[in-house]
């Protein structure tokens, strides 16, 4: 009995780490996930809390995940993930029944799982909790009290301190499909013979003399009695969800509407492309940076953009702040979020490859540049 206690720890803890660790790599993917719960939940109220509760529950996973491996305050690590559990499990359960968001995020982009998946995992783990409660009074510590403290408070400090620096620097591991080296345009293909979307096709016609309606297949659908059928409606349901490239929804426009993506992507001269998702937002305390990237840009010949998802009348408002003469793009706000995790940062563009990114308190100077474009 001993040894299945201490394996149920371990692995709840080992499992923690790891969910914790990878969202705290990216708290701003934290926080866009639990925007997108607030808006599903239609509590949008929330959302300016979305990164402080990202944060604290980040911060939660990790402390009580290496409290269970450690064995520091077993049964406080235990009660406290089995309340996480009573948070997650149902609602992990609603989201595999209603779809209303398509990953629940729990491993933040390292891992992607079905919501189906993340709830069957959530159950076995309430099946090792099970264990842990049930042999509550078996669980002890050998480590003294005063290193439990120690432990405990040195974990917390490098929970809020490493998910500190990713906000201030670009996450140090980047798992989104945009990260240095990649190819737009080639994650935006899907392979010859890919699996594609799976639907079952039901067909419904009323009958025309006692007006029951009735189901059809494509195949026996009573196409020409019209005399005994009337057409009523469609219903289509996804049986099996075919190949989705990983970047399926990258598009640049101009102002006014006209699709340049092509044109970005296959373009073989370099760009420094300014990223803001919004622009009445950003952070302007380093615009004399950009104004050197510009003058940088304008010496090698090579392109200098803003992409953004503000409106003509936002980007009109703050223009002035920014190089004069720089184009200014549209792109879609959640897709620039996943872009750049900093608002606003620097992306070196080069046909479609995305050469490297900065957050806008790391501008490279000149000698990088030069590097790179070598």
């Amino acid at each position: 009995m001993n040894a299945i206690i201490v394996i149920s720890r371990l692995l709840i803890g080992a499992l923690f780490i790891f969910s914790g660790f990878v969202k705290a790599i990216d708290p701003v993917g934290s926080q866009i996930k639990f925007e997108d719960y607030f808006e599903a939940m239609g509590l949008t109220a929330l959302s300016p809390y979305a990164l402080t509760l990202a944060l604290l529950m980040t911060a939660a996973e990790v402390l009580l995940g290496f409290m269970l491996f450690l064995n520091a305050f077993p049964k406080l690590a235990m009660y406290g993930s089995i309340a996480l559990m009573v948070v997650f499990t149902p609602l992990t359960l609603w989201l595999a029944v209603s779809n209303a968001v398509a990953d629940c995020g729990c491993f933040g982009d390292a891992v992607k799982m079905t919501n189906w998946q993340t709830f069957w995992k959530n159950i076995v783990i309430d099946g090792f909790l099970l264990v842990l409660f049930a042999s509550r009074k078996q669980i002890r510590s050998r480590i003294t009290p005063l290193k439990q403290v120690g432990i405990t408070a040195f974990i917390a400090f490098i929970a809020f301190g490493f998910q500190y620096y990713n906000l201030q620097n670009l996450p140090i591991i980047d798992f989104r499909p945009y990260k240095d080296g990649n190819n737009i345009a080639d994650l935006m293909k899907t392979p010859e013979g890919a699996p594609k979307d799976v639907y079952k096709t039901s067909l419904f016609y009323k009958n025309i003399k006692t007006g029951e309606s009735k189901e059809f297949t494509l195949e026996n659908a009573p196409y020409t009695d019209s005399l005994a059928w009337a057409y009523d409606t469609t219903i289509n349901v996804l049986i099996s969800k075919g190949y989705k490239p990983p970047i399926h929804d990258f598009k640049i426009t101009m102002i006014d509407g006209t699709d340049i993506t092509e044109q970005v992507l296959s373009d073989p001269t370099p760009v420094l492309v300014v990223v803001s998702y919004d622009l009445l937002s950003a952070n302007l305390k380093n615009t004399a940076d950009l104004f050197r990237l510009q003058q940088y840009a304008t010496s090698k010949k090579i392109g200098f953009v803003c992409f953004t998802a503000s409106g003509e009348a936002d980007i009109n408002s703050v223009k002035a702040q920014y190089p004069e003469g720089m184009p200014f793009f549209n792109a879609d706000r959640k897709v620039l979020r996943t872009i750049m995790r900093s608002n606003p940062g620097v992306m070196l563009l080069k046909k479609g490859t995305v050469v490297k990114k900065w957050h806008h308190k790391n501008i490279p100077d000149t000698d990088e540049l030069d590097d790179l474009l070598k």
